[in-house]
């Protein structure tokens, strides 16, 4: 459901002190597919912050197109929060690839969450078994655009290989690949997500699909030089018969906002999350195994002023509502209460 009409604009300017009145009544995290980690991610964070009802601001989730979609509509102001991939996030903030001449400004990040690493997919009875056994075959590389496109096409160049290795490719979306794939229209898809994930156990359970891992010279190259990248272990014994670890390598999920949200708000967030971090982990399988001095290490990206005070154990400052010199009966300011209509999006 869409909640793009419950946003509040935000006035705030962080080089002057937050004003409790102008926090927002409703945050959203803009997220990814429902059959993704993003969404259920932001879920989670929300059910946090939702807890305390006396709260100002409530919290909602959007799903999304992904990455470039929700840089987009971060940088219109149409969400306040998002989760966003490292290597699109590097682009954006540089001005390079599908940003070139137009950089994103203001943009700082939380805390990141988990590696996301790039996923080969394939038939269960593929001769498939490592990367470079895709040339001559049909398989998704992502719907031009996606993250899943852009790391993709990544590997590709690190391989000296373009589409034409392919004897077909499929640009379909995530949630179009399984069905290609059984259907017995592709050999073999690539999809950036953390695990477990249920757009893989589905490829598992409908045609015994499995893993390839992603390793090799050409990809050690690439995380040589891409500091977005790293090399990323998905555990066995997620999926059905596929009891052994496979080495790949991905992209960093980050949460991501413009520096003018309110310090005090984003100092909450972190506060919520980490104060109560053993609670968060639970929230989502693909949250198990993250730690705490991970999520909050220093990133390519600045700290929100929030976040980095969060980091410094410091508050940040906070200033009462001006104080009007009417006399008190007529100078009472509106509440702002959190928008029920939002709120209920969530629980």
């Amino acid at each position: 459901m869409k909640l793009r009409p419950f946003l509040l604009p935000l006035m705030l300017s962080m080089l002057l002190p937050v004003q409790a009145d102008e926090l927002p009544g409703v945050i959203t995290i803009g997220t990814g597919s429902v059959t993704g980690v993003y969404y259920p991610a932001g879920g989670a964070i929300c059910r946090l912050l939702n807890r305390d009802e006396s709260a100002t601001t409530r919290c909602a989730v959007e799903s999304t197109g992904g990455s470039r979609d929700n840089l987009s509509l971060l940088a219109k102001g149409e969400i306040e929060l998002a989760f966003v991939q490292s290597d699109l996030l590097w682009e954006a903030v540089r001005g390079q690839g599908a940003y070139a001449g137009k950089p994103l400004r203001d943009m700082t990040t939380l805390f990141s969450l988990y590696v996301e690493p790039l996923n080969l997919v394939v038939r269960g009875d593929s001769d498939i078994q490592q990367v470079e056994d895709l040339k001559g075959k049909r398989v998704g590389i992502g719907n031009p655009g996606s993250g899943d496109r852009a790391t993709v096409d990544a590997l590709l160049a690190a391989l000296g290989w373009d589409a034409h290795a392919f004897a077909a490719v499929d640009e379909s979306k995530a949630a179009e690949r399984v069905e290609a794939l059984c259907r017995g229209k592709t050999d073999a898809f690539f999809m950036v997500a953390a695990h477990p994930n249920q757009t893989v156990t589905e490829a598992v359970t409908e045609c015994n699909a499995r893993l390839v891992p992603l390793e090799g010279d050409a990809i050690n190259t690439l995380l040589a030089n891409f500091p977005y990248y790293s090399k990323v272990q998905i555990p066995g014994g997620l999926y059905r018969m596929q009891d052994q670890a496979l080495t790949s390598f991905g992209t960093t999920a980050l949460l991501v906002a413009r520096q003018q949200l309110p310090a005090t708000l984003v100092y909450r967030i972190d506060q919520e999350v980490f104060n109560q971090f053993e609670a968060f982990k639970r929230l989502h399988p693909a949250f198990a195994h993250l730690r705490r001095e991970q999520m909050l290490a220093n990133a390519f990206l600045p700290f929100h002023p929030g976040s980095a005070a969060f980091l410094a154990g410091t508050p940040p400052m906070a200033t009462p509502p001006a104080v009007s010199a009417a006399p008190a009966s007529s100078a009472a300011a509106p509440s702002r209460g959190a928008s029920s209509a939002a709120s209920s999006q969530i629980r």
